[in-house]
């Protein structure tokens, strides 16, 4: 099992897709341009057994339509699919916070993490339904798939996670307080300071890598960022910064 990074990152989409040996995928989110997408599921399109659609904004849905028309199944929140306009029949489905489902072989549990959006009408910042997930397969353990959030409500530590995929968007020295979107980064998306909080919080001996998405490319310092990650969870835990391309193994063995 290995997860290949298509992109990550407001400005060029969110797409990470994770193969098992015998060549099964199931795509976190997909954001990205859908040529890219292809390329990275080496256009192996009948092996998609899936995607997790974490909410309904552009940098993570950007490439759902091509991916119904192939038949491939979406799963996300029942709201996402109302405010995507998505007709009943079609391959999108809002699926029940905290009850398992199985995708192929993967074993899926969507969790509500809070985010927000920003609402023309009223001129304000409102709640954006937005999923965290946890995945499990035999030949990974449990993976945790958080993006675009201000906190998590939930503790993991009990589920002892062997792989984290999480956001940290930003350093809190480096935000720019007079920028447009100011509001929206700090309600709606991960501090350095919180991921780091959220994963010394919820690290158990189990946990083998880290990888690091999202990151802001204003407001972020990725030096900074993996050395106090890599700090938090010890020199026997790989932590990266996700960038296009990057392949992590999540094999649990490594031969």
């Amino acid at each position: 099992m290995f997860m290949r990074v298509v992109n990550t990152g407001s400005q060029h989409g969110n797409c990470y897709v994770l193969k098992s040996n015998s060549g099964e995928m199931l795509l976190l989110d997909c954001g990205c341009k859908y040529k890219d997408i292809l390329k990275a599921i080496d256009y192996r399109t009948s092996d998609v057994s899936g995607v997790l659609l974490t909410h309904e904004h552009g940098d993570h849905r950007e490439s759902f339509k091509n991916l119904m028309n192939l038949g491939i199944q979406i799963y996300t929140n029942d709201e996402t699919v109302e405010n995507m306009n998505i007709r009943t029949g079609e391959l999108m489905k809002g699926v029940p916070e905290r009850y398992p489902f199985r995708v192929g072989l993967f074993n899926v549990i969507p969790f509500e993490l809070p985010h927000t959006t920003y609402d023309k009408e009223a001129n304000q910042l409102v709640p954006c339904s937005n999923y965290g997930y946890l995945v499990e397969h035999n030949e990974m353990g449990k993976l945790l798939y958080m993006t675009d959030f201000e906190y998590s409500k939930y503790n993991f530590q009990k589920m002892n996670i062997h792989h984290m995929v999480i956001e940290c968007n930003y350093c809190e020295e480096l935000v720019d307080k007079t920028e447009a979107n100011y509001s929206h980064r700090l309600k709606g998306h991960c501090s350095l300071s919180t991921c780091k909080q959220f994963i010394k919080q919820n690290r158990t001996e189990s946990l083998r890598t880290v990888t690091l998405v999202h990151l802001s490319g204003q407001a972020s310092d990725a030096r900074k960022i993996q050395k106090e990650i890599q700090e938090v969870v010890g020199d026997n835990v790989l932590v990266q910064i996700g960038r296009a391309g990057l392949e992590v193994d999540l094999n649990l063995c490594p031969f």
